[in-house]
């Protein structure tokens, strides 16, 4: 039987105080190896097969939490021993971790890095091309990032009029957009371009602050130039000094 399939030991075989939730109950949450956290998400096994050896597949063929952070509920619900409920249940978690610790980091958006910071988490790893927008008060504190796109993101399919709509229907009075290239490739194309200009005489005329325009690619990113910025994104490779080209001020993760 190959790998995946193994059956693993029964759980019912495994006395009491060596299952996930007892040693989770004695020792922790901490104390717990991957295949036992999954175990205890995941809730039961199928025939044939042990909770703790399904737990155990799901992270080899999704390369570990990492990979299964990046999986959609359609990729899921097709993986064997998952079905539409574990996948509900698996995304569900995932979504609650990215906004827990993208609102727990959030600050006042003071500069390009400070919007990419808030941006990173939602557009990381994504296999679909994504459009969002952090509507921010007066202060330039963030209230809400909002997903307008996800799939598809182009001049056509993204509106000033929607962003503006989106941020006002908040209560916004500043706000940024951002948008990532699954592709990993970190330059701006025209349509990008055109669109950041767009918004930022949009929001000129309604009296809101436009905060700039963040292109993650890969674990890069880069803010595109707006009307008169003279903002500079900061590298977080640890070397300490900024890149910038014509395509706008970039940080590296």
């Amino acid at each position: 039987m190959a790998d995946d399939e193994e059956e693993g030991e029964a759980l019912a075989n495994i006395p009491n105080h060596d299952r996930p939730r007892e040693r989770m109950r004695r020792l922790g949450i901490g104390a717990l190896t991957d295949d036992e956290v999954l175990a205890l998400v995941l809730g039961s096994g199928q025939t044939g097969r042990s909770v703790l050896a399904l737990a155990r597949s799901v992270l080899r063929r999704t390369g570990g939490f990492p990979g299964l952070a990046t999986m959609d509920f359609a990729r899921l619900e097709r993986m064997p021993g998952v079905g539409p409920a574990t996948a509900g249940r698996l995304v569900a978690i995932t979504e609650i971790w990215r906004r827990a610790g993208a609102s727990s980091t959030w600050t006042r958006l003071v500069d390009t890095k400070a919007v990419a910071g808030v941006v990173r988490p939602e557009l990381l790893h994504r296999d679909s091309e994504r459009f969002l927008v952090v509507v921010a008060d007066r202060a330039a504190r963030p209230l809400e990032v909002v997903l307008m796109r996800d799939g598809g993101v182009d001049e056509t399919s993204v509106q000033p009029a929607d962003v503006l709509q989106a941020v006002l229907t908040r209560g916004g009075r500043s706000f940024a957009v951002a948008h990532n290239h699954p592709s990993g490739v970190l330059d701006a194309s025209v349509a990008d371009l055109m669109l950041t200009r767009r918004l930022d005489q949009s929001a000129a005329t309604l009296g809101l602050r436009f905060l700039g325009h963040i292109l993650v690619a890969g674990d890069s990113w880069t803010a595109l130039p707006t009307i008169g910025s003279g903002t500079t994104g900061s590298s977080a490779s640890g070397r300490g000094r900024d890149r910038s080209s014509h395509g706008g001020s970039r940080g590296a993760a």
